[in-house]
């Protein structure tokens, strides 16, 4: 088990998974998280990581969004709890960002310590599905947001 942290979040991963936690200039934080190898950089959604998925793979973005001009952490979209867990009924191809054959996906919006956030995950078809969302529901159970960013 690896724990990374910065920017107020911090998360425990499973061995063998590959992660990060970086801020595009004038953006907000966002952390990766996958079980293959990340591309040197990404978009906060990882279209270069979900395009280079391979079978079986899972991929995690959880993106920030800067509170204001419409965006509200008391309600609306983002006035949920954190998830979780997750199970295989949640994933969509409809909810992917970039349609591929081969993968679902799941969004959730919500808030955590006064800060807006997007959960995105992209699951690969392929053996250990039930396990792979086992760990992703650990790595979920694990994090940690601060109200302020580190």
């Amino acid at each position: 088990m690896t724990r990374i942290s910065a920017f107020g979040i911090s998360a425990t991963l499973p061995d063998h998974w590959e992660a990060r936690i970086f801020r595009h200039e004038g953006g907000e934080p966002t952390l990766h998280a996958a079980t293959f190898p990340l591309p040197p950089s990404d978009g906060e959604f990882g279209s270069r990581a979900t395009q280079r998925m391979p079978a079986g793979g899972l991929f995690l973005s959880l993106t920030e969004y800067r509170i204001g001009e419409g965006i509200e952490v008391t309600g609306g979209l983002f006035g949920n709890p954190m998830p979780r867990t997750l199970a295989g009924e949640h994933f969509s191809s409809r909810s992917l960002l970039q349609a591929r054959a081969g993968q679902r996906g799941l969004q959730r919006f919500f808030s955590d310590a006064g800060r807006a956030f997007c959960l995105y995950v992209v699951v690969a078809d392929g053996a250990a599905q039930g396990r792979r969302l086992e760990a992703v529901s650990d790595v979920l159970s694990s994090l940690d947001i601060r109200p302020e960013r580190v």
